[in-house]
């Protein structure tokens, strides 16, 4: 299993949670069809907040030689809300609402 560099992570949780976090997003962006593989090689992930059981995953491009783009700038894909008690996860990438939903069951 690949393992994600914990690019940030927040005060209330401790870093395995956030950790585990990241796994559950990684699964979830390869069981869905979120990303394709070169898209996801330059993606960084990033536990940026937990409310409860609820930690918010967001998942934004990374630019770099590899991956092209301005090297200053990591613009956001999308977020993941992911319980770590039921395991549900929702995203928000329906533009314009911006607002959680259910992932569908595959996305691409």
């Amino acid at each position: 299993m690949m393992r994600w560099v914990l690019v940030a992570c927040f005060l209330a949780a401790p870093a395995r949670a956030s950790e585990a976090a990241l796994d559950r997003a990684v699964n979830a962006i390869r069981r869905h069809g979120l990303l394709t593989a070169k898209e996801l090689r330059c993606s960084s992930l990033v536990a940026s907040d937990r409310i409860g059981d609820v930690v918010i995953v967001d998942v934004r491009e990374k630019h770099n030689k590899a991956c092209g783009g301005a090297p200053e700038t990591t613009p956001r894909r999308f977020s993941l809300e992911i319980n770590m008690r039921t395991g549900v996860i929702r995203w928000d990438n329906n533009f314009p609402d911006m607002e959680m939903v259910p992932i569908p069951r595959r996305a691409r």
